[in-house]
């Protein structure tokens, strides 16, 4: 058991120098993706404020008040009351700390662990290979993105739909507790998140039979979108469970040139095309901004549905089938022959788990054959939740990175519970 929480720790925190030092001595106001400005701004009492040209809007500075999703500035600049303005220290705390969550997913399938000797090291090997793949460690790493905070918090929410039933009742509350403030981290971590956190209370609500702890979830989940909607209000006047950038990222993947520079080269990204979309014009207040790029993308998909679905297919090969690193920093030699074969293994991951589940959803007998087949179908409703808003705007690696523990965790599940039972039950029609 302690090795299965010690090597995610040790691999981590490597993973953080060899990925981070060359950080070390960076400021962390200077952070770009807008962490190191609302930060800043977070610690001097103005809210997640941030007034830029950096959104493609040169000569037109755009004052953001409801831009970001509060985890990222909160959990940096925590760490840097704690440590300072020092990136390897605030990189490790918050590494260690989001690696909490995940830490708990690996006790609750340890709990479940099979006694078949071959399965119990399949499981192992499972919990511990997304170690070894450098998408799953950038995001376990990175504090610049919201895929390096919302990881952990599905990865636990998943594990309790799960793991996490066979527990006495006492304990019934713990676990509703702790799902729900995942739920919700999940949420304040990114709100494209939305419909995987629908998926995943849904998944709760069908696997509990105490009626107190369903509206119990739904109450405290329903909590952080409504909360962060008043706040929307108050800070930038209007109510959203969205942010003022979702207007844009909905642009870029939807507007004339996208096909000619999507998937970006390796190193590259699509920021740089913001100044295209923005070209001659000028905003009053990020609201018109977020709703310009709204109605133009809207426009173009009405008008140009063989083209959006050219788009739409490139979209799904990056998600599901690319083996290249799309959306990151460049990688050459040995480092980039180890990032090809961790994508490799995580596409196979992915759809093995996803295949399982397909045939766990439709062929899983027995005393559990309900609650597998919830599990099976929750685990693809949140592999579908997870990747819709990016097929909607435009897709990079690392928004898909976030399902490799998910489909770890279904994998486990399937060696746990479900291939067992259904050879169990066929040998015993067979007998029958």
């Amino acid at each position: 058991m302690w090795l299965l929480l010690i090597v995610p720790v040790v691999m981590s925190l490597a993973g953080v120098w060899v990925l981070d030092h060359t950080k070390a001595h960076k400021p962390l106001f200077t952070m770009t993706n807008m962490v190191g400005p609302t930060t800043r701004s977070l610690l001097a009492g103005g809210g997640l404020t941030v007034c830029t040209e950096d959104m493609g809007t040169l000569g037109n500075p755009i004052c953001f008040h409801a831009a970001r999703m509060p985890m990222t500035a909160t959990v940096v600049a925590l760490g840097m009351r704690l440590f300072g303005d020092h990136y390897l220290r605030v990189a490790c705390f918050k590494t260690l700390l989001l690696l909490l969550p995940l830490e708990l997913t690996i006790y609750l399938v340890w709990r479940h662990l099979p006694r078949s000797g071959w399965r119990r090291l399949l499981v192992v090997v499972l919990l511990l290979a997304p170690f070894a793949i450098t998408a799953f460690l950038a995001d376990v790493t990175n504090i610049l993105v919201e895929e390096g905070y919302s990881y952990s918090f599905l990865a636990f929410a998943v594990a309790v739909l799960f793991f996490g039933w066979q527990v006495r009742a006492a304990r019934g509350l713990a676990r509703a507790l702790l799902f729900a403030t995942a739920v919700d981290g999940l949420y304040l971590a990114k709100s494209g998140m939305l419909p995987t956190v629908v998926v995943l209370v849904v998944g709760f609500v069908l696997m509990e039979r105490r009626a107190g702890l369903r509206w119990l979830i739904v109450a405290l989940v329903a909590a952080a979108p409504m909360g962060w909607a008043l706040h929307q209000h108050h800070a930038s006047g209007r109510y959203s469970v969205g942010t003022s950038f979702d207007g844009i990222n909905l642009h870029k993947g939807n507007n004339a040139g996208f096909l000619d520079h999507y998937p970006p080269r390796q190193g590259d990204s699509m920021d740089w095309y913001d100044f295209e979309l923005n070209r001659g014009l000028r905003f009053s207040d990020e609201w018109s901004f977020n709703d310009y790029h709204r109605r133009a993308a809207l426009d173009y998909l009405r008008a140009h549905p063989r083209k959006t679905l050219e788009g739409d297919v490139r979209k799904v090969k990056v998600l599901f089938f690319a083996v290249e690193k799309s959306g990151g920093t460049a990688s050459y030699g040995v480092r980039k022959l180890i990032e090809d074969v961790g994508m490799v293994v995580f596409r196979l991951m992915l759809w093995a788990a996803i295949l399982c589940a397909i045939y766990l959803l439709f062929r899983s007998r027995g005393p559990n054959s309900k609650s597998l087949r919830v599990a099976s179908g929750v685990f693809l409703a949140v592999v579908a939740a997870c990747t819709l808003p990016f097929l909607a705007g435009f897709a990079y690696s690392r928004h898909v990175s976030v399902l490799i523990y998910p489909a770890a965790l279904f994998c486990c599940l399937a060696l746990c519970e479900g291939v067992q039972r259904t050879r169990d039950d066929s040998l015993g029609e067979g007998l029958n």
